[in-house]
């Protein structure tokens, strides 16, 4: 697969030189790196949330939506610029009356990614709204419903049906 039919944000470079964390297991140092730092990014998110919406009585969970979604933008593309991640761009095509064309995604792709952003933006304000009345316990709770919930409407809309390990791990999350 080339660099242009890669379809998921990838790092750069050769990703079978890096070595498992420990014989026999498939966790890399850059994997266990990602999903720390995302663990990290994610509990700092919620406290920042909670304390701004709830301690502060900041009245408006839609600017910090807007805000946050402009700094996670920003920071992908500061990460691509610095070659440390690499994502598809728009390359040889007019954009934009033709403005710096290797910056923007294509049109398809917005096209057929809005359904899944709009329910995003949807689910993110939902959840910046609930985190102002509930604790946080309870609010990360409520969050870990929702692969559920998805699986099962998955199941009833399109009949996609998951594998018992990918069942048995959402469970233990779940439980």
């Amino acid at each position: 697969m080339g660099e242009r039919d890669r379809i998921l944000p990838m790092a750069v470079g050769d990703v079978n030189k890096d070595e498992p964390l420990w014989k026999g297991d498939g966790m890399t140092r850059r994997g266990a790196t990602a999903a720390i730092t995302y663990m990290t990014c994610a509990v700092l998110l919620v406290m920042f949330n909670k304390a701004v919406l709830s301690s502060y009585n900041f009245p408006c969970a839609n600017v910090i939506t807007l805000l946050q979604m402009i700094t996670s933008t920003t920071v992908l593309y500061a990460l691509k610029s610095w070659n440390m991640i690499s994502f598809r761009t728009v390359e040889g095509r007019n954009t934009l009356a033709d403005m710096s064309s290797k910056l923007f995604i294509p049109l398809e792709t917005y096209i057929r990614t809005s359904p899944l952003s709009v329910a995003y933006l949807l689910y993110m304000i939902m959840g910046m709204a609930s985190i102002r009345g509930v604790s946080v316990p309870m609010y990360t709770t409520l969050r870990r419903t929702t692969v559920v919930f998805t699986m099962i409407f998955e199941y009833i809309l399109s009949g996609n049906k998951h594998s018992p390990t990918i069942i048995a791990r959402v469970s233990s999350v779940w439980a």
